[in-house]
């Protein structure tokens, strides 16, 4: 199910660049946009337009975004959009999922949107909230990730190679520590400077090694022993 979106922003440069970012990302659908906060208030107590996600400016005539997010609280959850970095204590001091400094690029509302699907997976049991959002491929697409079907990660340079339950292999312009904060701690855990594994994957634990599911056999790096065992 995809997620609602609703912009609101008194400049239409800063609605067209989001709208692009939501249109070009799985599970999200743009349902309006508004650059008037009071009609938009409106739209949003009177039910016409539901988000799960409010696209919110701060420095707007009539009704700042910090008293619009206020007023709308439990109907939506917000992520500011601003040029000023200033607001940034007030945005966090009312539970906002996010705080996108304008210029906003696409990689940093990716990151935005692992945050929204991190405080879903802590609100709702099951795996439909158990993904994360990387971009594959020179043509940086877009691909939504079940982490629970990711066997194990392997770090090549500047890139990671993910090797999935179906047998599909993506690989992802990032770094492993990167890959690493986005996929769930509890579930994933480097056992070598260039291995990540799921954990509910593991078969095998020798001395230097461990198998996997599907004989992958990985080495474990003498200095991510003793945290492996720990977290076993």
């Amino acid at each position: 199910m995809k997620l609602s979106c609703f912009i609101l922003d008194d400049e239409d440069h800063a609605i067209e660049v989001l709208a692009d970012y939501i249109e070009m990302t799985p599970d999200l659908k743009l349902i309006g946009s508004d650059n008037n906060p009071v009609l938009a208030l409106s739209k949003i107590m009177k039910g016409e337009v539901k988000p799960d996600l409010l696209f919110l400016d701060i420095d707007m005539p009539n009704l700042s975004g910090i008293q619009f997010a206020q007023l709308v609280k439990g109907k939506t959850e917000v992520v500011f959009s601003t040029a000023f970095k200033e607001y940034a204590y007030q945005a966090f001091d009312i539970n906002a999922i996010d705080f996108l400094l304008k210029p906003i690029t696409y990689d940093r509302f990716l990151q935005m949107l692992d945050k929204v699907y991190a405080k879903k997976r802590t609100q709702t049991v099951g795996a439909e909230s158990n993904f994360i959002f990387l971009q594959i491929g020179p043509s940086k697409k877009v691909i939504k990730v079940n982490c629970d079907e990711i066997i194990y990660v392997e770090g090549l340079s500047n890139y990671v190679r993910i090797t999935m339950m179906s047998g599909k292999v993506h690989t992802i312009y990032t770094s492993m520590k990167t890959l690493l904060e986005k996929l769930p701690f509890n579930s994933f855990v480097q056992t070598h400077k260039s291995y990540i594994v799921n954990l509910k994957f593991v078969e095998i634990i020798g001395n230097n090694e461990i198998v996997i599911k599907g004989e992958h056999t990985l080495p474990i790096g003498e200095s991510y022993k003793k945290n492996l065992l720990r977290t076993l």
